[in-house]
């Protein structure tokens, strides 16, 4: 693959995620920082929206697209880092797995101990979170495993 091919690449996602950012625009919606790709009709959207009602219509609205047939939802709140939010691990015995993406499917990056605390960095649209453990560790866990402290 050649240089002129990774330009191409670059222009044609470019031009892609202007698209899509122009039909939710039309919508009345706003993605900070929108990234787009689509393969094969698996759209993945990545950005930062307000609040969880602007999320599910982003994704309503994405889903209604000729040739989306999945979406792969990415999309964040606003980063929390500044708040200091604690929250405690509530898994029912066991460590809770940190994981590199917000799903099950991602690898496991670390471990947070049960009733250890960790930072809440980011609130993910589909019910996880972006955290950092009192080890260091950071990456992503389901929210149902955490308290607000």
């Amino acid at each position: 693959m050649g240089l002129f091919d990774n330009v191409n690449r670059a222009v044609a996602n470019q031009q892609q995620a202007n698209d899509y950012n122009a039909i939710l625009q039309k919508a009345g919606l706003t993605v900070q920082n929108l990234k787009v790709a689509n393969a094969n009709g698996n759209l993945t959207v990545a950005g930062t929206v307000p609040d969880m009602a602007t999320a599910e219509k982003v994704v309503a609205t994405l889903k209604t697209q000729p040739g989306v047939s999945q979406i792969t939802n990415l999309l964040e709140m606003e980063d929390l880092t500044a708040k200091n939010i604690k929250m405690k691990v509530a898994t029912k015995e066991s460590n809770l797995n940190i994981r590199k993406g917000p799903g099950t499917e991602y690898e496991i990056v670390g471990k947070a101990a049960h009733n250890s605390i960790v930072q809440l960095i980011k609130r993910m649209y589909n019910d996880w979170y972006y955290i950092k453990s009192d080890a260091g560790i950071e990456g992503f866990c389901s929210k149902n495993y955490l308290q607000q402290v």
